[in-house]
Formats: C-alpha cells, sequence, structure tokens
C-alpha cells in the first residue's frame, strides 16, 4: 500500500467510526426518551431511528458543500438512498423477515417515493436553488409534524428491550444525545475530508467516491439499527428506519445542500444512470409495501442483485440517459 494512502484510509477509518458510534448513542438516547412518551414503533423508525440515523448523511452532505465539493454531496445523498433500500433493508431480511403491514406504512412510503421523483425532476430541469432547499426543508417539518399528531400513541405491547430503554436513568440519556450531537460534526468532517484524499489519489472523481464509500459508510448506522430491529423482530421499526432515512436524506440533506451550494452543476453520472436506480429501487420499495408483502429471503436477495449490478453499472459507466429524456428533458446547470 503506498504511503500516499495510509493517511486518507486512516481518516476514512476514524470517520467511519466516530460516526457510528454517536449515531449509536443518539439513537439509544431518543428511543429511550421516545418509549418513555409511548411513541408508536412505526412512528420511533420514521422520525426518531430514521432521521437519527440519517444525521450523518445529512452532515457529510452539508459539509462537502460547505467546502466546494458539491458533486460528493449529490453523491452521498443519491447514493445513500439506494444503499438504504438495496443493501441496508436486504441484510437485515436475510436475519429476520421483515414485514410491511403496519398502519399508515403505505402513505409514508408513497410520500418517500413522492420525494425522490420531486428530486429527480427538480434537480435535472430546473436545478437545486436556494428556494427549492428552503422548500425541502418546510416540507421535512410539516411532514414530521404531521406524522408525529396523527399516528404517535404506541398501541402494541412493549417489548423487554423497549421496557429496558424506559428505564434509562435521565442522566444516561442526555449524556447519550450529547455524545451524539458532539460525534457526529466530527466524524463526518474526519469522513469527507479522507473521502475528499482518496479520490484524489485514487484518480476517482468525487460524485464516485460519493455514490459508493461515502454513501454505504454513512448508511452504517441505519444498517446496524435495521438489524437490531430485526433480531428484536420489530419490522416496524426497521422499515420506517429505512423510509424515513430516504425522506430525510432528500429533503433535509438536499435541502441544505441546495441552500448552501445552489445551482452546483449536476453530474452526468447522477442524471444518466444513479439517478434512475434510486427511483426504481424507491418504487420497487412501495410496491412490496402496497402489496403488503414481506422481505424475506428470496426479496432480500433480489435487492442485493440489484445493488451489485448497480455498482458493476457505476464501475462500467452504464447509462440510461435515452430513458431520461423520454421523460424530461434535463438542462444544463453551472455555478453562478
Amino acid at each position: 500500500m503506498s504511503d500516499m494512502l495510509i493517511g486518507p484510509i486512516v481518516f476514512l477509518v476514524m470517520g467511519f467510526a466516530v460516526l457510528i458510534y454517536s449515531a449509536d448513542c443518539l439513537v439509544r438516547g431518543a428511543l429511550s426518551a421516545a418509549y418513555k412518551a409511548n411513541v408508536s414503533p412505526l412512528l420511533v423508525g420514521i422520525v426518531i431511528v430514521g432521521f437519527g440515523t440519517s444525521l450523518p448523511e445529512f452532515l457529510i452532505s452539508a459539509q462537502a458543500a460547505t467546502t466546494g465539493s458539491a458533486g460528493l454531496a449529490h453523491g452521498n445523498i443519491i447514493g445513500s438512498n439506494i444503499a438504504n433500500i438495496l443493501l441496508v433493508l436486504a441484510l437485515p431480511a436475510l436475519i429476520f423477515p421483515i414485514t410491511t403491514d403496519a398502519p399508515r406504512m403505505r402513505i409514508t412510503a408513497f410520500f418517500m417515493l413522492a420525494c425522490t421523483a420531486v428530486w429527480i425532476g427538480v434537480s435535472m430541469y430546473f436545478g437545486l436553488t436556494q428556494i427549492v432547499g428552503i422548500g425541502f426543508i418546510i416540507a421535512l417539518v410539516a411532514y414530521a409534524i404531521l406524522a408525529w399528531s396523527i399516528d404517535r400513541d404506541d398501541k402494541s405491547e412493549d417489548t423487554k428491550e423497549e421496557l429496558k430503554m424506559m428505564h434509562t436513568p435521565m442522566w444516561r440519556m442526555i449524556m447519550l444525545i450529547l455524545i451524539g450531537i458532539v460525534g457526529l460534526p466530527l466524524g463526518s468532517r474526519l469522513l469527507v475530508d479522507g473521502g475528499i484524499s482518496l479520490g484524489h489519489e485514487l484518480h476517482a472523481s468525487e460524485t464516485i467516491v460519493g455514490l459508493t464509500l461515502l454513501a454505504v459508510g454513512s448508511s452504517l448506522p441505519e444498517l446496524s439499527a435495521s438489524i437490531a430491529a430485526a433480531v428484536r423482530k420489530q419490522s416496524d421499526v426497521a422499515m420506517g428506519n429505512i423510509i424515513g432515512a430516504n425522506i430525510f436524506n432528500i429533503l433535509g440533506a438536499g435541502g441544505v445542500v441546495s441552500i448552501l451550494a445552489p445551482r452546483a452543476h449536476i453530474s452526468p453520472e447522477f442524471t444518466a444512470f444513479s439517478n434512475w436506480v434510486m427511483i426504481g429501487a424507491a418504487l420497487l420499495l412501495t410496491l412490496v409495501v402496497f402489496l403488503k408483502r414481506r422481505v424475506g429471503v428470496v426479496t432480500a436477495l433480489i435487492f442485493l442483485l440489484i445493488y451489485g449490478l448497480y455498482l458493476y453499472g457505476l464501475w462500467d459507466n452504464w447509462s440510461f440517459q435515452g430513458l431520461g429524456d423520454l421523460i424530461i428533458a434535463p438542462s444544463a446547470h453551472s455555478p453562478t
């Protein structure tokens, strides 16, 4: 291994470690507070776990946008959404089947699909402007408030894990949340710096680094939370985690990136390929939810196969540009 690669790899490993630990602390603290408040499992999965575990993507994208690496930010958002469905949801399903019949899961999945479609249409046709970013943030806040007010009460029987979290001392709950708040920005900075440096050393574009390395790495908190939920047979939390994370990535991280780096150039690697894989994955998950099909071993293996084909397509420069032109005529955006 070249000596020039050691430094970036060390930063990446440190960044991943800090992110995973910080996100776990934040989620455990938030879950303890949520269970004490008697919140429904699906809502916990969407708002608490999903939004909480998506903070690394949010912070990485914001950090990349402020340092002039908009391609890295866009790639992290799109790549994370693809990985969340095809990888993060599939791996826990190999351990325990994940059901999709929770109340209001259909409307939540449809909202995720709508957000994905809006991201593609706006980014390719109008460009990600500051007004679009503000609109995304407002939509996220409105959705979170509406979801909290409609489906707050937990009508399910408390599990041993939930009862244990309910009895978490207040000082420990606060400490876990503070560790998460402090650790997540630190981990995101280490990860972004390491990713940019490694990309330069390997002569890889920042968009590819964002779509693969940072996307999978920043999705590790979602993977950890989903595996834990699957082991505890909490399908609502596992599925809500994925759907909530993808909504937060687009409206939260996408909104902030649009505000910090308005009208940044949208790479053809997104418009010609990855955007369409993201909408395809979102559509596939929405169909599974609408049909109330559980995500078992067979479905998980299909998702993993599709993700493998996606990674191969990135490496082999696959393009769906013809398909995109049939649906929407993308306009060129250049920094202003």
